[in-house]
């Protein structure tokens, strides 16, 4: 404002000469807006009334002149009346490779000395690093009326940081009367817009009834009333209702259809939610933007290019990834920290790469939103119409106001297109009075717009995007560059690290309906291809669509984040367990058709009645139990199977009644959707690469070395505990675990398993805001039981809290004693049970090491990468929080402390050689940005904790064996082993083979008739692993052997566009990469 006025009044108007009345009357204009796009020192008036105009010479996209040669001191990069934004801020003039010369805002102009044609450009404000005073760069302009291509000349640095440069150009010739200046236009590109949330303060159909609904009638409706109107939409949960609802009108569908043909809707992001990037795995990211993308392909032919992730809180690095493989080409994200730096700085926009493994495959084009914490809102909150409509009194200061905060804006970015994302949460829930306000500021914006050179048009957001790639010629190399970078944490005046972990039992309900959805989808799609179980009705595909539905649900950013008020989280709970049922009876119904294939010439009889119930196990009272498990992994597994049950007088079989080794444990109460039983079943389970295999559980004979007793630690010595890989110390001056030493590895960890507690201070349901350091519990040691048996020896501890009658935490160690893989036995799997919390505790699992890590750490991003984490002591214990998905590590040269996670949390490495995960949080208190969190849920989260050398190896295949653990079926009561194995095939084999070590099967989905998505993922990033880290080929056309492949098109991540080029049944994976194909059978 000062600039403008100072400019208008002293430069041209506040003199005492002769203007001619048009150029009079424009200043006169500019001093009325309170500033002015890209305006800075252009004109001058000297002292002989000659005036002088270099406007011309300005480089409006701001790439600016390159000055001198070499590349080193004597070459710089410069603009004239304008920043350069090679130069990284508002410098108008820089040293090629290292300091800046000058700042376009403190440019002032002189005389040439002794008179002459000419004029002299002065640009103070530079770096003062080493000079007596800042920087500043001399430009003496000569008046050469040949010279229309302007020629610059660099004359030296005198005196000392003061560098000169000569310029000819016939641009510094006088002319007689005021010129009207030259000013870049700024294009201010209007996107009217609704943020709705899948849940959060209503349930989904609440929020539908009462808001989206209108949302979407009365938008429909105001852009059919005015082609020049826009509107984008995002969340596929709302707008699938509304497509569906009987109460939208053909009418309304058909209109809708004709808006997004001609360009007036646009579906942005268009997944099914906007997903929460911290607590979400990558592989539920991509199932929700299928489910979504797929719907707006059917329906509309429409793909969604333009990522809009701009309400979760903090970004992921995989958001890139997953974005480019999805056909986007740009990422909008807003709740990021230092954006005013990112402001300051025009880094606003640049160039994301994802994964530095994938390199410019997963590189899109990111922009920061700038503005407040809620940077998408700020257009909205200037301009809600609702309660004040623009009128012929008002619209001027409208106007001024809208102007004020374009060039507000204008410098941080690199070229002169603004978003004026004009919308916020649940907005236009009565569009018309809302557009009709907007028109007429619009017109009034356009009607000024010669004179304030900000011109405004209604567009979408390919529309800006269009005009950004224009103004650079789709050449970013000016633009910073983000390789592998997230944004977390975030901070709104609090660290929002606390959603890290909150409502931990919905957390681990999201994870398991992701595993069984997974699971029975491949089972469905494999009966299906395999014509074993058909589904002509589309009966089974229909009882699948309810777990999908409700997992994509909860991976919105209010979802599985655990930051909606009660009654939603309930919705999300109940949702994805009433879905996993129906799922599971799809899954049955599969398993059983192929378990009634009983001979290989293909006659079919009528299979068992499976059921995922574990009642039958917990009320038989004789006979023989069958148990169909099912393993939906592309790799063999021995895994350890765990199963409620009443009685201790059984033992266990495999289908050829060859006895199977066992243990039946009393009930410790610690394993996660635990039912009431009296004792819980152990025994190692064989299953190949997807397949299934029968089990027995036999009643009426008891053996008395697979019943163990449980006996109370006096805790007098040290007690060492070991397997075929592992030897554990269990310390008697702690009570808790000491040391522990990977036999295979050779290497041997100092190592304190403990679980501590924060008191709140101001932490909620977002912000995690500790009072100061995690304290012990208390000083006594924790109560501890130690059953061995031949499957495990469980070490059960309860720990007494200070302050607290009863013991709330409770933890048991299982250490696999049986012959099993070094899967099952290289790993401490720590069962806890949490709970009620006294209010304001927040507790974490503690591991305590003599790894030598520096203080710095890993967790991983969604799933799919590890990302190093350093501790910043300036941010506090909460700013050092960071989310952990699947796993987090600590390491040195020598030795790796790792935590295996099956649900989300916070971890953290405060201390060198430490790693804590928060494991339950019950601040009972808001932290000031929605519902407050009080959890008085008990909950049973589990860990495993894998101590070895360096390693990847082992943190990706635990991660999937615990996240994705063997399906249970039960099947009637028999009358023995041969009665079910006589008439029914006990165990099949879907997969030709084993998946190579380093690929994931991640979906094999039915798409529709005899198509089906397949894709498949390579699990280590470059350099991870010497031998596995490398690229691996599958052949598609062998995996399925039960299937005949008949085509294969290799297609984007949502599988809604083909790549162009033949798809090879031979599919090349290199680390990290994610390939989708359609496969037809």
């Amino acid at each position: 404002h000062d600039r403008l006025a100072f400019e208008c009044h002293t430069m041209l108007c506040g003199r005492s000469v002769p203007v001619v009345s048009v150029f009079f009357g424009l200043c006169l204009a500019l001093a009325l807006v309170p500033s002015l796009a890209y305006v800075y020192p252009c004109t001058h008036k000297s002292s002989s009334g000659d005036f002088y105009d270099l406007s011309p010479l300005t480089k409006c996209d701001l790439s600016g002149y390159t000055v001198g040669s070499g590349g080193g001191d004597d070459q710089f990069q410069v603009n004239i009346c304008q920043e350069v934004d090679d130069c990284g801020g508002q410098e108008a003039v820089c040293q090629a490779d290292y300091f800046k010369a000058g700042l376009a805002s403190q440019g002032s102009f002189s005389d040439l000395p002794g008179g002459g044609k000419g004029l002299v450009l002065t640009y103070g404000g530079g770096d003062g690093g080493g000079c007596p005073h800042p920087r500043t760069s001399v430009f003496t302009f000569n008046c050469d009326p040949a010279a229309t291509t302007p020629v610059f000349t660099y004359s030296g640095e005198k005196p000392q940081c003061t560098y000169n440069f000569q310029v000819r150009s016939s641009v510094a010739c006088p002319v007689q009367q005021a010129p009207q200046r030259q000013v870049c236009p700024i294009n201010v590109w209007l996107v009217p817009h609704t943020h709705d949330d899948v849940g959060w303060l209503q349930t989904i159909d609440g929020y539908y009834q009462s808001e989206v609904k209108h949302i979407l009638d009365t938008v429909v409706a105001a852009l059919v009333a005015n082609p020049s109107r826009k509107f984008m939409y995002v969340e596929q949960a709302f707008f699938w209702r509304w497509w569906t609802d009987p109460n939208t009108s053909d009418t309304q569908r058909s209109q809708l259809k004709t808006l997004v043909q001609n360009g007036q809707f646009e579906f942005v992001l268009g997944g099914w939610t906007m997903p929460d990037e911290a607590c979400t795995t990558f592989g539920a990211e991509v199932d929700q933007l299928t489910l979504g993308h797929q719907f707006i392909y059917n329906t509309f032919n429409f793909r969604p290019t333009k990522g809009w992730q701009i309400d979760p809180f903090g970004a992921s690095s995989v958001t890139p990834t997953l974005s480019k493989l999805a056909g986007f080409d740009v990422q909008l994200i807003d709740r990021t920290t230092n954006k005013g730096e990112m402001e300051a700085n025009q880094r606003l926009q640049f160039v994301w790469q994802g994964s530095p493994s994938l390199g410019k495959k997963s590189e899109i084009f990111g922009e920061v939103m700038g503005g407040g914490a809620n940077g998408y809102c700020d257009w909205f909150f200037s301009f809600d119409f609702e309660k004040d409509p623009v009128n012929s009194g008002n619209v001027a200061q409208y106007a001024t106001t809208f102007v004020n905060m374009v060039n507000a804006r204008k410098g941080w970015y690199k070229t002169p297109n603004i978003l004026a994302q004009w919308g916020c949460d649940f907005a236009f829930q009565n569009a018309a009075p809302m557009f009709n306000s907007m028109d007429k500021l619009v017109a009034q914006l356009q009607a000024t717009q010669d004179a304030t050179h900000v011109f405004v048009k209604y567009a979408t957001l390919s529309e800006y995007w269009q005009a950004v790639f224009q103004a650079v010629n789709n050449n970013f190399g000016d633009f910073p560059v983000n390789i592998g970078g997230d944004f977390f944490d975030y901070d709104d005046s609090l660290w929002w690290s606390g959603y890290f972990t909150s409502r931990v039992q919905l957390k681990g309900i999201v994870r398991r309906g992701e595993a069984t959805a997974r699971a029975m989808e491949t089972l469905y799609s494999i009966g299906r291809a395999s014509g074993v179980a058909p589904d002509t009705s589309g009966t089974a595909a229909n009882q699948l669509t309810p777990l999908r539905l409700a997992n994509a649900d909860a991976t919105h950013h209010d979802g599985v984040t655990g930051t909606s008020v009660p009654e939603v989280v309930s919705m999300y709970e109940n949702d994805i367990l009433n879905g996993a049922q129906a799922a599971g009876t799809v899954g049955a119904g599969v398993l059983s058709a192929f378990l009634g294939q009983k001979t290989l010439e293909g006659d079919v009889a009528a299979g068992p009645a499976l059921t995922t119930s574990v009642d039958a196990l917990l009320n038989f009272k004789n006979g023989t139990i069958p148990l169909v498990l099912y393993n939906s992994l592309g790799w063999t597994r021995h895994d350890i199977i765990n199963l409620p049950i009443n009685r201790n007088d059984v033992r266990v079989y495999d289908a050829a009644n060859r006895p199977v080794v066992f243990q039946v444990n009393q009930n410790f109460d610690v394993d996660e959707f635990n039912v009431t039983s009296t004792y819980r079943l152990f025994f190692q389970a064989s299953l190949p690469a997807l397949s299934y295999v029968t089990y027995f559980v036999v009643s009426g004979s008891s053996d008395p070395e697979a019943i163990p007793v449980s006996e109370v630690w006096a805790g007098l010595e040290d007690t060492t505990i070991s397997n075929n890989v592992l030897a554990v110390t269990l310390s008697s001056s702690t009570g808790r675990i000491s040391n522990v030493i990977n036999k295979v590895d050779g290497v041997a960890v100092d190592l304190d398993l403990d679980i501590a507690r924060y008191i709140s201070l101001h932490s909620g349901a977002y912000a995690f805001t500790p009072k100061g350091n995690a304290a012990p519990l208390s000083a006594q040691q924790p109560k501890t039981t130690i059953v061995k048996g031949p499957i495990v020896t469980e070490i059960y501890q309860e720990f007494v809290c200070d302050g607290s009658a009863s013991s709330f935490i409770k933890q048991s160690i299982r250490i696999v004693q049986a012959n099993a893989s070094a899967d099952v036995q290289g790993a401490l799997c720590v069962h806890f049970k949490l709970g009620v919390l006294p209010s304001h505790h927040e507790i974490v699992s503690v591991v305590r090491s003599s790894v030598q890590s520096a203080g710095v750490f890993a967790t991983d991003s969604n799933g799919f990468e590890m990302q190093q984490r350093k501790y910043v002591y300036d941010l506090g214990i909460q700013g050092n929080y960071f989310p952990m998905v699947y796993a987090a590590y600590i390491r040195d040269r020598h030795s790796q402390v790792a935590l295996i996670a099956e649900r989300s949390h916070g971890a953290a490495s405060l201390v060198p050689g430490e790693l804590e995960c928060m494991v339950h949080r019950n601040p009972d208190m808001g932290d000031g940005f929605g519902p407050g969190l009080t959890d008085t849920d008990i909950v049973r989260p589990a860990l495993r904790v894998l101590v070895s050398a360096p390693s990847s190896v082992g943190l990706h295949r635990h991660s999937y064996l615990h996240n994705f653990p063997v399906q249970a079926f039960v099947a009637p009561s028999v009358q023995s082993v041969s009665t079910f194995t006589s008439a029914y095939t006990s165990s099949g084999q879907f997969m030709a083979a084993d998946l190579p070590s380093n690929v994931h099967l991640l979906s094999f989905t039915y798409l529709q008739t005899n198509q089906f998505i397949i894709r498949l993922t390579h699990l280590f990033a470059v350099d991870e692993d010497e031998s596995l880290a490398v690229p691996v080929t599958v052949d598609l056309s062998k995996l399925f052997p039960k299937m005949q492949v008949k085509t294969i098109t290799e297609t984007t991540l949502s599988a809604t566009k083909q790549i162009v080029g033949p798809a090879p049944s031979q599919v090349v994976l290199s680390p990290k990469e994610i390939r989708t194909f359609v496969v037809t059978f």
